[in-house]
């Protein structure tokens, strides 16, 4: 009986060490940093690049008590954002050969940015039949290109389904990189020049 009692306890005290946690999470800050690289790169002439934030510092299993060892232990994994795929690239080169018939048109307030990060149409007082007609397109172009982008983004690093969190966070630095004189829209549609 002795016997029996003791492998029971060296099996259960083994079943214990052998759990562990994997914690999966959405890497917010790893895609918070690729967006501001793509952005930068994309509009180019930006006066400093975005800090590299430090990545948040995880809990070490067992601290704070020994019976913390015997229980499952959590594992982080980071994830490195994938932003080199070749449809990336290609979307990126599409939107930088766009930039500069966009730029006037944002320049003069034209069009401006929305509060979800795409190009909105503000105002086409002052421009011709044709000039109107090529905003309205360049803005077409600009938005599907840009919603490509986020989908392929989470298409190549594995979380499809959240291609509406990476364009929050893209509409996000979309809106911090604008160069002042910009128009932003807000969530009531209001417009502000930056």
């Amino acid at each position: 009986m002795k016997k029996i009692s003791w492998i029971f306890s060296v099996t259960a005290v083994c079943a214990l060490l052998s759990c562990v946690t994997i914690n999966i999470y959405f890497p917010a800050e790893e895609v918070r940093n690729a967006a501001d690289r793509i952005v930068n790169e994309v509009w180019g002439e930006r006066n400093a690049q975005p800090a590299e934030s430090q990545p948040e510092a995880k809990p070490t299993p067992g601290a704070g008590s020994w019976l913390r060892l015997l229980g499952p232990a959590p594992v982080y994994a980071a994830q490195d954002i994938d932003v080199s795929t070749p449809e990336i690239r290609a979307i990126k080169e599409a939107m930088k050969q766009r930039k500069t018939a966009l730029r006037p048109l944002l320049q003069d307030g034209q069009i401006g940015l929305d509060a979800d990060g795409l190009l909105a149409i503000r105002d086409l007082a002052g421009l011709d039949l044709r000039s109107r007609s090529q905003a309205k397109r360049l803005v077409g172009e600009e938005n599907s290109d840009r919603l490509r982008l986020y989908r392929e983004i989470a298409r190549a690093n594995d979380f499809p389904d959240k291609a509406g969190e990476v364009q929050g966070i893209f509409a996000d630095s979309w809106r911090q990189q604008a160069p002042r004189g910009w128009y932003l829209q807000d969530r009531s549609g209001a417009w502000q020049r930056k």
